[in-house]
């Protein structure tokens, strides 16, 4: 098949850049003739994608969607095509779209908690203009018809796009996130040690793992609230990531009395070996499409403690490779404090993350679910 992916930029570092990445190498290999239309394409094997370089202001945000969506629709028609896969409303040329969020769902999430956050006007016009343009696009693509084939990540995405637009009869298949094993894994207690002494952390803390950007929609706040009810000195909160507002909850923690207890490690290069010198994985967060950082993390033999949200009710077990938590510091300090005092559990727990991922989450396996996908809609 002659593939095009639309993304506006392609790494292996954000969640849906990176399945691009991953699937379109794949599909390479498989003998299908893939291009991609974006700005940047790093960490991509060019001499498997045809990268096609699509120009445009790659800031505010709204203006690189804008031009990037105009610019690569008149790209797309001159191509010839069989897929056009757009991950979101990238291009209305789509004739397969990956929905890893639904615009005014996500809305709803940072309206509820714009009061905490401490950004500039300006950014907060720029990100309401943003959505606004991107829900007109959604619109427009997800309710055309005849409709293209949609691939949420995960049943609660699907719910969804079907709550916020009316999709008709146009197909729909989940095709979920998932993790490069090879990369994400469980380590050695050598280097385990070694990674935790060289990150301020001592050999028998138990660590609590927080990763990600945005962290009043992650929950970070009820997390570090959760710590705090928990009387257990060598409970530990590792947060991996970075946030404009990070002061806020760096004096939260104090506040708490946390200030020994809760490590900002910042963006990590490591992010493999982080989790995999961890204990448990804790994802209080308000809203995702299906977090990559979960399979990630349970890849690497994690427990993982998230909140019931979209992906994580479709992978986590309770009692198996983890549980779920509430939306409340006591009620997750009620689930995380006997965990944390039971290592025969985590250690349970994170082997039967681990070979769930094995078995229903890995990148083969997606491009492999993406690649019947495509043939469905060409019988």
């Amino acid at each position: 098949m002659r593939i095009a992916f639309a993304m506006i930029n392609c790494n292996r570092r954000d969640g849906s850049a990176r399945a691009v990445n991953e699937v379109a190498e794949r599909l390479a290999r498989r003998g299908h003739d893939v291009h991609l239309y974006a700005r940047k394409a790093e960490d991509l094997d060019l001499g498997l994608v045809h990268w096609h370089r699509v120009p445009g202001p790659s800031w505010p945000e709204v203006a690189d969607f804008w031009s990037y969506h105009h610019a690569a629709n008149a790209l797309l028609r001159r191509g010839r095509f069989e897929i056009i896969h757009s991950i979101g409303p990238n291009t209305s040329q789509a004739n397969v779209v990956t929905i890893q969020n639904i615009q005014p769902a996500k809305r709803e999430i940072l309206r509820r908690h714009a009061g905490e956050e401490a950004i500039s006007p300006f950014r907060r016009l720029t990100r309401a203009l943003y959505l606004q343009v991107t829900s007109n696009a959604e619109r427009r693509l997800y309710t055309r018809r005849p409709g293209p084939l949609f691939l949420p990540v995960s049943r609660g995405v699907e719910n969804e796009l079907r709550t916020h637009y009316n999709i008709g009869t146009s197909p729909v298949r989940i095709v979920p996130n998932a993790a490069d094993t090879a990369i994400f894994h469980p380590v050695s207690e050598p280097e385990r040690l070694a990674w935790r002494r060289a990150n301020g952390l001592k050999d028998d803390d138990i660590v609590c793992l927080f990763s990600g950007g945005e962290w009043a929609r992650k929950g970070l706040d009820l997390a570090i609230l959760a710590l705090a009810r928990i009387p257990l000195p060598r409970a530990k909160l590792f947060v991996a990531g970075d946030d404009a507002d990070r002061e806020r909850f760096r004096r939260l923690a104090d506040d708490q009395g946390l200030g020994g207890r809760v490590l900002f490690g910042g963006f990590r290069k490591d992010m493999a070996t982080a989790m995999a010198a961890a204990d448990v994985f804790l994802f209080p967060s308000h809203y995702e499409a299906f977090s990559l950082a979960t399979i990630e993390a349970a890849a690497c033999g994690l427990p993982i403690l998230a909140s019931r949200i979209n992906g994580t009710e479709d992978f986590i077990h309770p009692g198996e490779n983890g549980d779920f938590i509430p939306h409340d510091p006591e009620g997750i300090a009620a689930v995380l404090a006997p965990l944390l005092q039971n290592r025969h559990a985590m250690r349970a727990m994170g082997e039967s993350g681990r070979r769930l991922v094995e078995t229903r989450y890995t990148w083969d396996q997606v491009a492999a679910l993406t690649e019947e996908a495509y043939q469905s809609i060409r019988k």
